[in-house]
């Protein structure tokens, strides 16, 4: 599955795949989504150097201030329902509009690091983490690439479904933590 995202990120075409059978789209969804998580967390893990190094400081993303502000059922609604929507629609969604092979690369990749920049909104916006965000951001990019991918491939609803799916597993431990009141470090 990584051998395809990456020959396809190689040399983009807005081509969908004509295999329309359930389970193969299932498998391959099941697959993105696996590999996304792995790469995105292994990122996240390597990222803790500028906390444990005292590069970054602790608790500078967004998340710790809404796991105060907003109650569990409310963080479910925006992080599961509410941003996989709005986010593939507005960055994924154009895709569909450019077929022309040179336009779409460029449209595809803009899209990708557009979603990653967007997220440095997550963290207090200072001159580190400014200067940081290739690495902050990377989870996204690795997300907004795998979206992109199976968006062109199976269709808008999948990158939708892939994007909620990813935020729904990586939101279980938080809500997990805001049920048992443990603070999230």
């Amino acid at each position: 599955m990584l051998k395809l995202v990456f020959q396809f990120l190689k040399n983009p075409e807005n081509n969908p795949d004509e295999n329309t059978d359930f389970r193969y789209r299932f498998i391959s969804f099941i697959k993105l989504l696996f590999w996304g998580l792995l790469i995105g967390i292994g990122i996240v893990v390597f990222n803790s150097i500028w906390e444990v190094t005292g590069i970054l400081g602790p608790n500078e993303h967004a998340l710790s201030s809404a796991m105060d502000d907003y109650t569990t059922p409310m963080l479910f609604l925006l992080i599961v329902i509410v941003a996989p929507l709005f986010e593939e629609l507005f960055f994924r969604g154009p895709l569909a509009f450019f077929k022309e092979t040179k336009t779409f690369k460029i449209v595809l990749y803009v899209s990708i690091l557009l979603f990653g920049a967007v997220h440095i909104t997550n963290f207090e916006i200072t001159p580190m983490a400014l200067l940081l965000s290739p690495f902050l951001v990377a989870p996204q990019l690795v997300l907004g690439t795998f979206a992109g991918y199976i968006r062109v491939k199976f269709g808008l609803i999948w990158s939708i479904a892939l994007h909620a799916c990813h935020n729904f597993i990586l939101f279980l431990p938080l809500a997990l933590f805001k049920l048992l009141e443990l603070p999230i470090e």
